[in-house]
């Protein structure tokens, strides 16, 4: 519910319990003032007023009187030597809305505050149901992320083991090869010496 009133000139728009700053009224803090130019009120239906609507009004108390901040006003003329430099502050006067009556019947501001309570419940029970499904997410995201640790070190050692094995194979296969020539070279050598001592024999037949 909301509320369309006229007041110092100016319209204003609020609803019960909403604070608004007006131009500085001569009321006393804690008093109550009264807006009778209601031009728009929305209560579920929309009443328009020609200006103004018969029988509305609108009851506020007074919190507090202040001044708004500072602004400066600076006048220049050119070829003049003209410069002027002002600070002027407007005053204000803060109400808060506390009734709303329509031709007898009175809006007040308890009736505000119980739908406003209601919103509250609902938005923290909601609240509370995006809080649950984000932790079940974090959770699931959790576990995902140690099922594909847990997957990554193990095609790591898969790899590593693999590299291993390559590295023994190719160790017994130089190992051969090695081996391999040894045998060769001896059989050479085996060779050599036979031939050497068929020589040594030759020749000591000649000598005798």
């Amino acid at each position: 519910m909301f509320v369309v009133f006229e007041a110092k000139g100016f319209q204003y728009l609020g609803s019960p319990g909403e604070k608004l700053k007006i131009p500085r009224l001569d009321r006393k803090i804690g008093e109550k003032v009264s807006f009778e130019k209601v031009l728009l009120v929305k209560n579920g239906d929309t009443k328009i007023g020609q200006p103004y609507i018969e029988g509305a009004s609108i009851t506020a108390e007074v919190i507090e009187h202040g001044r708004y901040k500072k602004i400066i006003v600076f006048k220049f003329k050119k070829r003049n030597r003209y410069r002027n430099t002002r600070g002027h502050r407007q005053t204000y006067t803060e109400i808060q809305i506390k009734d709303i009556i329509l031709g007898g019947k009175v809006k007040s501001e308890k009736k505000s505050e119980k739908v406003e309570v209601k919103t509250e419940k609902k938005t923290v029970a909601k609240d509370k149901k995006v809080k649950k499904t984000t932790v079940a997410a974090k959770k699931e995201t959790k576990t995902t992320r140690g099922i594909k640790k847990a997957t990554t070190k193990v095609k790591k050692t898969i790899k590593s083991t693999g590299e291993a094995k390559k590295k023994t194979t190719d160790e017994k296969k130089k190992v051969k090869k090695t081996a391999g020539k040894t045998k060769s070279v001896t059989k050479k050598t085996k060779a050599k010496d036979k031939k050497a001592k068929k020589t040594t024999v030759g020749a000591k037949k000649t000598k005798k």
